[in-house]
This record gives C-alpha cells, sequence and structure tokens, in this order.
C-alpha cells in the first residue's frame, strides 16, 4: 500500500496596490511617533462569547486537575473597542454589545477627553466603513486639527499594534473566562484594561518583523511609488510586542 501525502499551504493576494509605502509609513509612526501628540492603534476585538459551562467547574485537587464541562451555555457576545497608545502601551478601551460608527465615536470622545487640547490625536485604522463613515466624517469636520487618521493597507491589521495586545486580552482574560451576562463580561474586561495599564502597560517594537520593514524600504527606495492619495476622513467628509 502506498501512502499519498499532499502538502497545503495557503495565501492571499495583494489586495492593496500601495501596500509597501502604506506598510513603511505605518511601522515608521510606530518606530518614531509624532512629537506633536499621541499615536493610538486602533480595532475592535469583536465575537467575544458571554457563557459559562453546562455543569460547575471543579478546582484542582491531590492527583487531578482543575475540570471544566465541554459543553457551554452562550448569552450572547460582546466587543471590545480598544486604542493602543505607542508612546506609552497604555490602552483607552470601551465594552459594548455592538461595533459600529456610533460606538467608534464613543472611542473617539474618550480619547478626545483624555489628550489634551492642543495636541493632536494620531491613529493608526483599518480602512473599514465604520471608520471612514458620514458620522465618523462629520465629528473629524468640527474638531479641525485634532485628529490625524493613519491608514493601514488592505488586509494588514496585523501591522498594528493593538492585535498584540489582543493575544494578550485572549490569552490572560478570555481563554479561561467564565460569565453569565454581558454585564459581567464588561466588568471583567474593563477591570482587565484597568489592572494592565497599572502594572503591565510598556511600549511595544518591532523584533522579528525589523527585517521585513528593512526589505519594505529597500523595495520602496528601488522603486518609488505616487503619493499616497487623499482620504475623505481629513476632510469634510486609513508587529510584534516586546
Amino acid at each position: 500500500m502506498t501512502c499519498v501525502w499532499t502538502v497545503f499551504d495557503s495565501w492571499m493576494e495583494e489586495r492593496d496596490p500601495q501596500f509597501v509605502e502604506k506598510a513603511v509609513a505605518i511601522i515608521d509612526l510606530e518606530l518614531h511617533p509624532p512629537t506633536d501628540g499621541p499615536t493610538f492603534c486602533v480595532d475592535e476585538k469583536t465575537g467575544i462569547g458571554v457563557r459559562t459551562p453546562a455543569a460547575p467547574s471543579q478546582p484542582v485537587a491531590p492527583k487531578r486537575p482543575a475540570r471544566r464541562e465541554f459543553e457551554y451555555v452562550r448569552h450572547g457576545t460582546a466587543a471590545v473597542l480598544a486604542a493602543f497608545c505607542v508612546n506609552t502601551g497604555e490602552v483607552t478601551g470601551i465594552v459594548r454589545r455592538r461595533h459600529r460608527s456610533a460606538e467608534f465615536l464613543e472611542l473617539l470622545d474618550h480619547l478626545d477627553r483624555q489628550v489634551p487640547n492642543r495636541q493632536v490625536i494620531h491613529l493608526i485604522l483599518d480602512p473599514v466603513r465604520m471608520h471612514a463613515s458620514a458620522e465618523v466624517a462629520l465629528y473629524v469636520y468640527y474638531r479641525p486639527g485634532r485628529f490625524a487618521f493613519h491608514w493601514l493597507p488592505v488586509h494588514a491589521s496585523w501591522l498594528s499594534f493593538i492585535e498584540a495586545w489582543f493575544a494578550i486580552l485572549s490569552k490572560k482574560c478570555l481563554k479561561r473566562a467564565e460569565v453569565a451576562d454581558f454585564a459581567d463580561a464588561a466588568q471583567a474586561l474593563t477591570a482587565f484594561i484597568a489592572t494592565y495599564n497599572a502594572h503591565h502597560a510598556k511600549p511595544f517594537t518591532w523584533k522579528k518583523g525589523i527585517k521585513f520593514y528593512q526589505r519594505l524600504k529597500d523595495k520602496l527606495a528601488s522603486s518609488p511609488a505616487d503619493p499616497l492619495p487623499f482620504h475623505p476622513a481629513e476632510s469634510p467628509h486609513e508587529p510584534v510586542a516586546a
């Protein structure tokens, strides 16, 4: 009998014709933040399960590890909208049932109140509709010079430090969480953010990805691209943890 092994790998075509120049601009921002105000990596972690095991969990006992019932009862979902400060490593976040432009504007309001008035708030964002809706554009329009949007390339959220922080959130807070309702989930997530800021917050940096960044810079230098397009959010109406 002959066994035939098939090696399978996945890949994705480049969806953004200006990936190189946008990626270099974003990594430059993360490595060398502007001096006229703080820089935040912003994104949403959605679909967080609010659930409890179908039977009570059992604690550690002599000669037996802690055990948890395999099945669980769903109580809905929650979403965390968060902004990771590149300068300090602290996180500003809100927990909501939904993630729309309305909730994104709530996060912008938090940042607006938190940052001194004369400073510019730089935001590194995914180019998704909720970040560039008419409501968001109007909000930015009536606060001239307050916000600067820096857009990630399409399908490149992994360039943002907030994704590294979401990995910490998943491992340290969500992995074994048991919450009976949305209020419990919101309280647990808010408490985790406060504890993280008080005891663990520190700036992230690029380490393993620095060679990738250098290759991008070399590619950009060898074939300079056109200037990045003007984005509507700028008018009235886009890593690795240390």
